[in-house]
């Protein structure tokens, strides 16, 4: 059963209740002048696209090094923001990082926000987008097998379920998948006392239906062991001062008895969102992900 209007607007109340700290911190952002050098080294195309999976138009945003070879990677990004706000630039600066860094394609999916579009939109929106470049990547320059997702928040909730739904189509196998900081329990934040903000971001992507929280393709930590097997190199960010930062540990631990490679590093003095919102151990964790992805 979905939201009442009126249910909704009570949640959407709650997130403009609560977002203080967010409004906060994005009028005393700085931007590091070293991101901004990155801007220079790549080309970007933007795109509003759809996608077999999803007829819900979205935007794309495609970095390119200027220096990339073919059969360079390719790239997924998936933002934070509860399934809620959009893209608001700080991953176009970490998505020029990537790119530059590791002479790569890069892809951002700026997915449909849940106020609009709730569940499975997003997850259909970066699903198909996935699938679609990556049976282009020829094309593209890149190499098909030389591929991963990467996500944060929301957007690690993301890569996971595009994992396991993955491995039940055959649709693609990517090379690795990092989650930062991901949101891989939906379920909790009705459960746990004092996690209002948190409810509202999971009613409001699940449009009401609480079981379908525990689905594994919206909370991974209810897949089976089964499920998560052969899974793509796994790589965990977390941070000591994140809700999720324990969960998440222990899904990566039970990925790695279900047979799978997994690397898994907590940052003790970050929060949640740090290495995006560039505050905390920022740098050393997006250095971090930079150096995994180099083994692609």
């Amino acid at each position: 059963m979905s939201l009442t209007k009126e249910e909704r607007q009570e949640l959407i109340d709650v997130l403009d209740r609560t977002g203080q700290h967010r409004k906060e911190g994005v009028a005393q952002k700085v931007i590091p002048e070293k991101m901004y050098a990155y801007t220079e080294l790549v080309d970007r195309e933007e795109k509003t696209i759809t996608v077999d999976e999803c007829p819900v138009p979205f935007r794309i945003v495609i970095t390119k090094a200027k220096d990339r070879a073919e059969g360079c990677p390719l790239l997924f990004n998936m933002h934070g923001g509860g399934f809620i706000f959009k893209q608001d630039g700080d991953d176009d600066l970490f998505c020029a990082r990537l790119a530059a860094e590791l002479h790569a394609i890069v892809v951002d999916i700026d997915y449909a926000s849940s106020l609009d579009d709730p569940y499975p939109a997003a997850f259909d929106q970066c699903y198909g987008t996935i699938k679609k470049y990556i049976g282009e990547a020829r094309e593209l320059g890149a190499d098909p097998a030389r591929t991963a997702t990467l996500g944060h928040s929301a957007g690690g909730c993301l890569v996971m379920s595009i994992a396991l739904r993955a491995n039940e189509t055959g649709d693609f196998k990517l090379g690795m998948q990092v989650m930062d900081y991901a949101a891989n329990d939906n379920y909790f934040p009705l459960v746990t006392p004092g996690n209002e903000r948190s409810r509202a971001f999971s009613l409001l992507y699940a449009d009401g239906d609480e079981e379908l929280l525990k689905d594994p393709h919206v909370s991974a930590v209810y897949a089976t062991d089964e499920q998560l097997r052969d899974m793509p190199r796994t790589v965990i960010v977390n941070a000591a001062k994140c809700p999720f930062c324990e969960m998440n540990e222990e899904l990566g631990m039970r990925m790695e008895k279900a047979g799978n490679e997994v690397t898994m590093k907590r940052f003790v003095n970050s929060r949640h969102g740090f290495t995006i919102r560039m505050v905390d151990e920022w740098d050393e964790a997006q250095d971090f992900i930079i150096r995994q992805l180099r083994a692609l």
